[in-house]
């Protein structure tokens, strides 16, 4: 990977080996727009364990034909674009029912659950204190005077 400057903005240059730095940038570029691993894989054409691989190991080198869209992606090229898909998908799937920042924790929510993959006891944890919130906040609005008791271990 190198860097060229460019009016104060820096170019990455991308030759297809998957370095340290490429892979953080993946990562980076790929959370920051809220991309979970599926729909940026189907955006690249690849499946989405390929994806994952770039971002974690293990390939090295990327194909040839990917090479230039990893490049613009890596430098912001198809940001605006991206964005737009996971708005779309948000709206597809919740309509025009719930806020953007609803939508946004969601998608936080799915892609922090998806990370947590090699760690049950995490994603067990975050499904059981969503649905402790959940229930709080529907209590108060059933009985505010009322709150129900706290979920036991036994409920998911």
């Amino acid at each position: 990977m190198s860097k060229t400057s460019k009016n104060a903005t820096s170019t990455i240059s991308f030759d297809g080996r998957l370095t340290p730095a490429i892979r953080r940038k993946l990562q980076e570029k790929r959370c920051q727009i809220g991309l979970p691993y599926q729909l940026i894989a189907k955006f690249f054409g690849v499946n989405w364990s390929t994806f994952r691989k770039w971002e974690l190991g293990p390939t090295e080198v990327c194909e040839l034909s990917v090479r230039p869209r990893l490049e613009a992606f890596l430098n912001g090229e198809y940001d605006v674009q991206l964005r737009g898909l996971v708005q779309a998908r948000a709206s597809r799937n919740y309509g025009t029912l719930v806020p953007h920042e609803v939508l946004l924790c969601l998608e936080r929510v799915s892609n922090a659950y998806r990370l947590c993959y090699d760690r049950p006891d995490l994603r067990d944890s975050m499904v059981k204190n969503i649905n402790q919130a959940t229930l709080e906040a529907m209590s108060k609005l059933i009985s505010p005077a009322e709150s129900l008791p706290a979920l036991d271990d036994s409920q998911p």
